[in-house]
């Protein structure tokens, strides 16, 4: 078996010289995904096995290549039922929040479909929004996308799909809804939870004077808080507003200063867009050793969509805590 195996790398190897359009490290981690794609070959997959795992990988790809020319784009994905009217109040107060996001210069993702992400679409238009279509009876494409093809990718299936809405955005926006809304709000939730997802706005919207959220909160903390289920820090993972204006308020603020993060093994990179004079540096390392990072350095500048990007580093003691990823950046931006 190891001697076969050795003679396919190899074979996938010449075969991606023949064909290769990216750098090396593009090429090497080709080399292990067309690998591992012939090895399940070779588990003998019935047809029904291989169907899903074809389907999916041709959205996310498709996706992919809708976003490619908008990734320096802010963008936030809004969740919420589809089976709003275009009278109810839910429905006027999320096209708002989308016209003034889109005014600002982001864009917005939506599932594609009528109600919350027809009124989303609508708000911004469709030369701002994305749609993220689904194949069910009651939730078709609301038609917003018709002079705008190119801005629309439909799913077969939710998987592909929500990693897709996740992937993309930097922030996320939760109305009101019903099964398909609580799903992707407590996936996304105990993605961030888990640090599967990087820390972002996490906003659940509702009209003004709404009680939806409201009761969700009391229902997390008299179930889920109380019975020790979780901790306190992660009420921290989501915020609830009434009104547009501060829904967008709270997302420029958490991009005001800081602009990113990524992990290299047990080490945090922050990007950000200012750098830190030697009193807030001092003042960001006293307040970090109390939530378990060790000191920040300064490692470099660089430069990012014609602008420059400050990049922070510190190891972090602690990886289950990625909720105080939150707790950093709120004083990064208070700088």
């Amino acid at each position: 078996m190891g001697l076969e195996i050795e003679a396919l790398k190899n074979d996938i190897k010449s075969l991606l010289q023949k064909y290769s359009r990216g750098s090396e490290q593009q090429q090497e981690l080709l080399n292990e995904f067309i690998l591992s794609t012939l090895l399940y070959n070779w588990e003998d997959p019935e047809p029904d096995e291989i169907i899903p795992l074809k389907e999916g990988l041709d959205e996310i790809r498709k996706s992919i290549t809708m976003f490619k020319k908008y990734k320096y784009d802010t963008k936030i994905s809004i969740f919420g039922s589809a089976r709003v009217a275009a009278d109810n109040a839910l429905y006027r107060i999320t096209s708002e929040f989308a016209q003034k996001a889109a005014y600002n210069n982001y864009k917005i993702i939506t599932g594609a479909g009528p109600g919350i992400m027809e009124a989303g679409n609508v708000g911004a238009g469709p030369e701002n929004s994305f749609g993220l279509g689904l194949n069910l009876p009651f939730e078709n494409d609301s038609g917003v996308f018709a002079d705008f093809p190119e801005h629309i990718t439909v799913f077969k299936h939710f998987y592909s799909r929500k990693l897709t809405f996740y992937r993309e955005s930097q922030a996320i926006v939760v109305m009101p809804g019903g099964f398909g809304t609580m799903d992707e709000i407590f996936q996304g939730m105990a993605s961030i939870q888990t640090g599967k997802l990087h820390v972002r706005p996490f906003l659940l919207m509702d009209k003004p004077g709404g009680i939806f959220w409201n009761n969700f909160d009391i229902w997390l903390k008299e179930n889920l808080l109380k019975n020790e289920y979780i901790d306190n820090d992660d009420m921290l993972i989501y915020r609830i507003f009434y009104n547009a204006d501060d829904t967008l308020n709270y997302i420029k603020h958490f991009y005001h200063n800081f602009f990113s993060y990524f992990m290299l093994e047990d080490r945090l990179f922050f990007q950000l867009k200012i750098k830190l004079k030697d009193a807030q540096l001092k003042e960001l390392n006293d307040y970090a050793r109390q939530y378990l990072f060790s000191e920040f350095i300064f490692v470099r500048e660089r430069y990012y969509n014609n602008g420059a990007l400050y990049v922070y580093s510190c190891q972090k003691l602690n990886l289950y805590q990625y909720i105080n990823v939150i707790k950093l950046i709120e004083m990064i931006n208070n700088f």
